[in-house]
């Protein structure tokens, strides 16, 4: 085959191995649902058409073990749709282990790698299917063997039945009078294979069995397009099946089938109509299932999803799939469109920037980034979903109650961002119920109840996203954190920490207060893990904890906008760009307004109340500006999500500006403290301030890199 015909199957495979993602999302989904006694019949059937994907895809495409795996799973699901297996916690449980081979066996498919051991797994799942109530049919007897003839042979009874293969298909016995005709009131479907189907990986017969146990019998195959032997080519196909199924089958279920197949094949999928004088097929009763007891694991959802739109049924939704890389070239085209517009309006006088009709150029510009960024976020929900699940293994290894609470599931988060906070999250969870909620006797005995509460909420702030995990546990014990950052050499015994330093000490490389190593934690790789990956986005962790009450973490990442309206600042001989979704209000203070009540800190006045100030130029280490007076500087109220409402202080206010983010990981390193960066309509650089970051701490050094001056 062709260097071009094999990049076009890699593509294709690409897109199979991206649904397949898409698949054990949905899978993984509705199994949690399944598992916290969510059993209706759309939830299986989800979770059946996710595995059924998975299968179609994988002969295609010659990964036969994931083929196999993924066929008897589909078995045992096609039991429980159809109520022949009552999806029990036992059952469900074998499910979600029968879920993490079959992850691992994607895993293996993409990579090349060694598909996973899976026998132990399919003896379960061919127990659920053997115990189901079916009577097991005797073995036959071996027969006896033929006698030697007279030169000594004796003859060898050889199975030439070359359907019967390593895939659990199982074969379909037809008599001749089921091909005598169609079947009254069914369907007939005419299939025939695109020609280079087989040369292109294909397996036109993996498709003929799947109807076939579907109930579908072979009512003939068109041989007429055979050449003579001599031109045969045994890459080509040239039959065209015709295939009769009962009228009980859903159309949708049918087309199932032939998703992977070429579009150049042969697909006629006809209704028969009933026969005269016959009754037409009676629908079979749908199973009620009875609901499961409620788990010991309950999972709150407290915002409720948007509504769907309402879209007409014979409408589906037309989606198209785009690589991310030409998503990002676009957004970066628009960003220089931003700074091709900040050069006009710098050099234009305003009565000219109107007559060129700059200001709508800018809306339209806005409009086109929002729709590309809209184009990249996806609902936090994905990765949410792992939680529940997660924490039922949690909860049976640690023998602690927990109860689930969701806030803001809807909010959406940019694709890049969402596909790397999983670690983080995981780490969070397990640390909270591994070191926050107690057991359910030390829980009675402190006068809560004996289920702990872990709260999952996700919300956007401006030009952040919060993300945070809250537990109603022990809190965090600071007295056994510092002694163990002393032992571990992490600080020196005679250090001055405050409640909030010590409480970071747990994200240090290596620490860990577990006394035993085990499954969950004591490696001292959690919380660390967590802050190097976040702070690898350009986000950062806080964390606060009341001892006895509980403790929060806290993610903030960044929403990935390449466009943001800024305030331009300036401090000294340098411009600045302050978030205006921090901006409060500006303030020209008066003699007296500002405060000084420590050596460190200051007030400033406000309508009767008094606010915390900073001055920019301490932060930034500025020794000839620290001591400039006031009222020859600008305040600004900013609001942030740590300290609330705080002042800072700066030289002047140049002017209200859209600007083009651009990022000091891809092309320095991250600063806390920063945002980024951004080019000015004159061509020079000014650095964004990220507000939250940067008033925590009464010193820029603590934001500067590990190993450099600040």
């Amino acid at each position: 085959m062709s260097a071009a015909g094999d990049d076009g199957l890699d593509e294709i495979q690409g897109i199979f191995f991206e649904e397949c993602a898409e698949g054990l999302a949905v899978a993984e989904q509705g199994l949690s649902a399944m598992a916290g006694g969510q059993v209706s019949a759309d939830v299986i059937a989800g979770v059946f058409r996710a595995v059924h994907s998975i299968k179609g895809g994988s002969g295609a495409f010659g990964h036969m073990a994931l083929l196999a795996f993924s066929h008897r799973f589909e078995n045992v699901l096609d039991e429980v749709r159809g109520g022949a297996i009552p999806p029990d916690a036992a059952v469900t449980g074998i499910m979600l282990g029968a879920f993490d081979i079959l992850s691992d066996h994607v895993a293996a498919a993409q990579s090349g790698g060694t598909p996973p051991a899976d026998a132990a797994m399919l003896e379960q799942l061919d127990k659920l299917l053997a115990n189901k109530g079916a009577a097991a049919e005797p073995a036959p007897a071996p027969a006896e063997p033929a006698p030697a003839d007279e030169f000594g042979f004796a003859p060898v009874a050889v199975d030439l039945d070359i359907l019967d293969d390593p895939f659990g298909f199982e074969p379909v016995a037809i008599s001749l009078d089921d091909l005598a005709g169609e079947p009254a009131g069914g369907w007939t479907v005419r299939f025939g294979p695109s020609r280079d189907a087989m040369a292109n990986g294909g397996e036109p017969i993996l498709v003929i069995r799947e109807l076939e146990r579907m109930g579908g019998q072979i009512l003939d195959a068109d041989l007429s397009a055979l050449p003579p032997l001599r031109d045969l080519d045994p890459e080509e196909s040239y039959c065209v099946w015709t295939i009769g199924l009962p009228a009980t089958i859903d159309e949708a279920d049918i087309r199932e089938c032939f998703d992977f197949v070429a579009p150049d094949s042969l697909i006629d999928i006809r209704r028969q109509e009933t026969a005269p004088g016959a009754a037409p097929p009676k629908p079979e009763p749908v199973p009620e299932i009875a609901p499961l007891p409620a788990p010991a694991l309950r999972v709150v959802e407290t915002s409720e999803p948007a509504a769907p739109e309402a879209r007409p049924a014979d409408a589906p939704q037309q989606t198209i799939r785009v690589d991310l890389s030409k998503l990002d070239q676009l957004l970066n085209l628009i960003g220089e469109l931003v700074i091709q517009g900040s050069i006009l309006s710098d050099r234009l006088a305003p009565a000219d920037q109107e007559r060129v009709e700059l200001p709508q150029l800018a809306r339209l510009t806005r409009q086109i980034q929002d729709n590309v960024m809209s184009l990249r976020a996806q609902p936090i929900r994905q990765a949410f979903s792992r939680v529940p699940r997660m924490l039922r293994d949690l909860m049976a290894a640690t023998g602690k109650q927990v109860v689930l609470e969701t806030i803001g599931e809807t909010t959406e988060v940019d694709k890049g961002v969402l596909e790397k906070i999983g670690d983080p999250l995981t780490h969070m969870i397990r640390n909270a119920v591994d070191h926050g909620i107690e057991s359910p006797e030390e829980r009675l005995a402190a006068g809560k109840s004996a289920e702990g509460t872990i709260r999952l909420s996700a919300e956007q702030k401006g030009a952040r996203i919060i993300v945070r995990v809250a537990d109603d546990g022990r809190g965090i014990d600071r007295a056994r954190v510092r002694a163990k950052a002393i032992e571990k050499g992490i600080v020196s015994p005679d250090a001055v920490l405050s409640d909030e330093e010590i409480d970071n000490l747990i994200c240090a490389p290596g620490f860990s207060t577990a006394e035993t190593i085990s499954n969950i934690s004591g490696r001292g790789v959690g919380m660390d893990v967590v802050r190097s990956n976040v702070e690898a986005l350009g986000g950062r962790v806080e964390i606060h904890s009341v001892p006895g009450e509980g403790t929060s973490f806290t993610m903030a990442l960044p929403l990935t906008l390449a466009i943001l309206d800024g305030m331009i600042v300036r401090l000294a001989d340098q411009r600045f760009v302050l978030p205006l979704s921090n901006v409060v209000e500006t303030v020209q203070p008066v003699a007296g307004q500002v405060k000084r009540v420590s050596p460190g800190s200051e007030v400033i006045e406000l309508r009767g109340a008094y606010l915390p100030m900073r001055r920019a130029s301490e932060l930034f280490a500025i020794a000839e500006h620290q001591r400039r007076a006031p009222e020859e500087s600008v305040v600004i109220i900013v609001e942030s999500g740590v300290s609330g409402l705080v002042g800072l202080m700066i030289d002047t206010i140049e002017n209200r500006r859209e600007v083009v983010i651009k990022s000091l990981e891809d092309n320095l390193y991250p600063i806390r403290g920063l945002g980024g960066a951004t080019i000015l309509g004159d061509g020079s650089i000014a650095l964004i301030l990220d507000i939250d970051a940067l008033i925590v701490s009464p010193g820029f050094n603590k934001f500067a890199p590990k190993g450099m001056a600040a």
